[in-house]
């Protein structure tokens, strides 16, 4: 019997040792003496960063200083075009006119030019104007595009926030798991050496410990793709070691659907995006539709002429006239029948556009009622599943209940906590979907959330 004995409890040890030693697990345990070093991220601080070094931000940044440049542009054409030139001529010859039988010189052989030119358009029947008001709106409309991108990688961010910190949980359960099945097995120990065990009650306890071995690494890795992503998005090293630190949210309050929709259509900068287009492009039309009529421009300057012939070498002078182009192969009108297309198609994306937010913040709205039952019903789960494996390893150590009783306890306990982290975090990243579907200030709400603890 002592034989049997100190077989079992090496064989015992032996697995307790490999599941803490064996190299396919590993933990944030010192390295060489030396602790590791984690950079701690709070919500709010990654969302300042994401907001300042966002690769997806940076990339359509430069978008706006474009279209502020062409609203310049178009600007220019309302504005007075000054010229100035110098040239220097040399001739072969002396310029000179035959009178009779005289030949008379009439300017210097090397004469040197200079003189500025003002032009100014008076009246173009609002075609510059109208350009330039519709550059006016596009510029809008690139800020608009850079506040939609800004706020869509802050959600990135967020969801990605949450995903790492139920990672995190994720291996805080198994390894309450195999904490519970070491606990078991040492139960197990206990009676055999007493002879109220069997030596097959073991087997059933080492496949779970070895399936919650694998669960736990599989958690781990699952943990270093989530920081990996999370380190991406905010434009850190992969390698960093990051750590998110969790908030406090307690059950929402759900918006009125209507009430959800009306401040999506007023806030959502997507739909001010396409607001601003069809803006833009009804003002090009009426600058398309004038290409062709007469423009009134005045034209003002000095000239200087090296003359010593001439009467006056110096001279000032103002001109008023009209232009117009008679015609220009139909590509006014082409450009006109584009863009009246164009806004058709505009106004077509802005619809859309519209129902795509109604239906996602429907979805949102529906997610997240349904994670916050989950979590509700979850928790209450949690605490049963708790006592469930206290209550069955009490009925074990007296012989009463079975290894099939514990374990499957065990097995309930994981799956109850596993489906609360899950919810939970389901909750909050259905919050801040929800949030961002109706075009709220997603800084500004977890800023209040995290001010609260």
């Amino acid at each position: 019997m002592f034989g049997k004995n100190k077989s079992f409890l090496s064989i015992l040890v032996l697995i307790t040792a490999a599941m803490f030693f064996s190299p396919c697990v590993y933990a944030s345990e010192p390295v060489n003496g030396q602790k590791e070093e984690y950079r701690l991220i709070t919500i709010n601080q990654g969302i300042d960063l994401v907001l300042k070094n966002s690769r997806m931000i940076k990339v359509v940044l430069p978008d706006n200083a474009m279209s502020f440049q062409d609203s310049l542009l178009a600007r220019s054409a309302l504005l007075p075009q000054l010229n100035a030139y110098v040239n220097k001529t040399f001739n072969s010859n002396v310029p000179g006119m035959i009178f009779g039988s005289l030949s008379v010189a009439t300017g210097d052989r090397n004469p040197l030019t200079y003189g500025v030119d003002v032009y100014q358009t008076l009246f173009d029947f609002g075609k510059n104007l109208s350009s330039f008001k519709a550059s006016r709106e596009l510029y809008k409309a690139a800020q608009a595009n850079t506040e939609s991108v800004k706020r869509l990688a802050t959600l990135e961010f967020l969801v990605s926030y949450f995903d790492l910190l139920e990672a995190e949980k994720m291996i805080l359960v198994f390894e309450k798991e195999m904490e519970s099945l070491n606990a078991y097995l040492n139960d197990i120990a206990q009676l055999y050496e007493h002879g109220s065990a069997v030596e097959n009650d073991l087997l059933p306890a080492k496949v779970r410990l070895a399936d919650a071995k694998q669960r736990l690494i599989a958690a781990r890795n699952n943990e270093e793709i989530a920081i990996a992503r999370l380190n991406n998005i905010l434009a850190l090293s992969l390698r960093t070691k990051t750590r998110v630190q969790d908030i406090v949210m307690d059950i929402p309050k759900f918006p009125d659907m209507d009430n959800a929709w009306n401040t999506a259509v007023t806030l959502r900068p997507e739909i001010a995006f396409y607001d601003d287009q069809i803006k833009a492009s009804s003002l090009t039309q009426k600058a398309r539709a004038v290409e062709n009529y007469p423009v009134v421009f005045a034209d003002a300057g000095y000239a200087h002429q090296q003359n010593k012939f001439a009467t006056h070498e110096d001279n000032s002078s103002v001109e008023l006239g009209a232009k117009v182009d008679l015609y220009d192969g139909g590509a006014a009108r082409a450009q006109l029948l584009k863009e009246r297309s164009r806004q058709r198609q505009l106004n077509e994306q802005k619809d859309k556009l519209t129902e795509d937010i109604k239906f996602e913040i429907e979805d949102s709205f529906y997610g997240l009622e349904n994670a916050c039952e989950k979590t509700q019903v979850a928790k209450g789960a949690l605490e049963q599943a708790d006592e469930n494996v206290r209550f069955y390893r009490i009925k074990y150590n007296s012989g009463v209940a079975t290894t099939t009783d514990v374990l499957e306890a065990i097995s309930l306990q994981t799956k109850a906590q596993v489906n609360y982290c899950a919810d939970d975090y389901e909750m909050k990243r259905s919050y801040a979907k929800l949030m961002y579907s109706m075009g709220l200030d997603l800084p500004l709400i977890y800023e209040k959330m995290e001010n609260k603890k």
